[in-house]
């Protein structure tokens, strides 16, 4: 990996205090934010992700999607909170913070469905794509490190798409250039190709991110969800273009190892490109929070599979068992790897949180979780300026390959595919 080896030195963290408010239009910084930003201490536990020097630990906003003001200022209170605790490396993508009913016609446009009457991107391109996450961040995190990332379409095929959706994004947070442009997964958008008809265009994208990196529009590219195989031919293409390839973004956390995430982590090192962790805590599976008690009453789906995944299950059946990410999980759940990890979090007075993030650093990864509120943000620093000793990394290893599964995700938030309106769309890393 390009990541240099940072100074292991815990950093004090100034808790913020005080309250933010925020109006919902238009986006403004409220100014204690930015008054705690000026006396911001910078985290010393560090790494590269090709010319950018970031925190070992970024933000994810992937679940940002404020509905009102009291919403609009607690999420900006997050960002604050994020860029005085030094943790000034945000992840998002142009489709993030789309609410609920966007999706469907966000679904549909992915397919190359004509959206006549439907409200158009926030550029202004007619490319409608649901999100508007990116224009937040322009406001909330100026001055940190912001990742964002290009979807690719049917209708989005050539370098130029990526071009256009790189100036776009640079547009919405409010400068010239982005620090970070990756394709957000494989061409693997194919409507047509249970009928034998497939247009596989990675290479186009590839040249696009080129073009982004050396018109300047981008800073630095990478890619996403891509295997060692795909991974190697992207930084092959590119560097024949004189371009780094800077991170591959991946699912990856204690209970998502197998499926190639490592072997992907390996050969991100061995060409020099930093592995960035989405779903590090496996949506909180991995914090030990979540308890049957908490998650029995209620019935949204999201919450039913991390039940089945918390303590065990059958797979449900009926018409409304679609789409039954989570599987049938063995009696127990993930009860003896939290053990585990609780054991470990307690010798090191950590939370089997910050446990759980740090043995994904330890891997040579770069986890991204995310936070809803200010506090998570304080608690996910905790997991810095430490290690895992190997003997705890072993001892989780092998708690983690005691479990006969793996976490796939919930519902329609998956760990390999994406649901395109037809259906799920499927990448694999192996």
């Amino acid at each position: 990996m390009r990541a240099t080896s940072a100074a292991l030195v815990l950093t004090t963290l100034v808790v913020p205090t005080g309250s933010l408010s925020l109006s919902p239009s238009p986006i403004t910084e409220p100014t204690a934010a930015a008054d705690r930003r000026a006396s911001a201490k910078p985290i010393r536990d560090r790494t590269n992700i090709g010319t950018l020097s970031v925190p070992h630990i970024g933000l994810g906003t992937i679940a940002w999607s404020p509905d009102g003001p009291e919403d609009e200022s607690r999420y900006a209170e997050v960002a604050a909170t994020a860029m005085n605790a030094g943790l000034d490396l945000f992840d998002t993508a142009e489709r993030y913070g789309a609410k609920g009913t966007d999706l469907i016609p966000a679904a549909l446009a992915a397919m190359g469905v004509p959206l006549r009457g439907l409200p158009v991107g926030h550029d202004g391109s007619g490319e409608y794509l649901g999100g508007d996450t990116e224009s937040r961040l322009g406001t909330w995190a100026q001055g940190g490190t912001i990742m964002t990332k290009f979807a690719p379409t049917p209708w989005r095929g050539d370098a130029k798409a990526v071009v256009d959706a790189c100036r776009g994004s640079a547009t919405r947070l409010g400068g010239e250039s982005v620090d970070l442009m990756q394709v957000h997964m494989p061409d693997i958008i194919q409507p047509f190709a249970r009928f034998g008809v497939e247009n596989r265009r990675e290479e186009a994208h590839w040249d696009g991110l080129a073009e982004c990196y050396h018109s300047g529009l981008a800073k630095n590219v990478g890619v996403s969800n891509y295997g060692p195989t795909l991974l190697e031919r992207a930084h092959e293409h590119l560097a024949k273009r004189g371009v780094p390839l800077a991170s591959n973004q991946i699912h990856f956390n204690l209970l998502y190892r197998r499926q190639g995430s490592l072997a992907t982590v390996a050969k991100g090192k061995e060409l020099g490109v930093a592995t960035l962790a989405y779903y590090p805590l496996a949506m909180g599976l991995l914090t030990g929070k979540l308890t049957g008690a908490s998650l029995r009453h209620k019935k949204d789906l999201r919450s039913r599979e991390l039940l089945r995944y918390l303590e065990g299950g059958e797979s449900p059946s009926g018409p409304f068992a679609f789409p039954n990410t989570a599987g049938t999980i063995p009696k127990g759940g993930i009860s003896t790897l939290l053990l585990v990890l609780e054991e470990v979090a307690a010798v090191n007075q950590k939370t089997p949180a910050q446990v759980a993030l740090n043995w994904v650093i330890c891997k040579g990864a770069v986890p991204i979780p995310g936070a809803s509120n200010p506090q998570q943000v304080l608690d996910n620093a905790g997991a810095l300026g430490w290690r895992l000793s190997e003997e705890e990394v072993a001892m989780l290893d092998s708690a983690a390959d005691a479990l006969d599964w793996e976490f796939n995700g919930c519902g329609f938030q998956t760990a390999d595919s994406k649901f395109v309106g037809y259906g799920f769309e499927k990448w694999r890393l192996d």
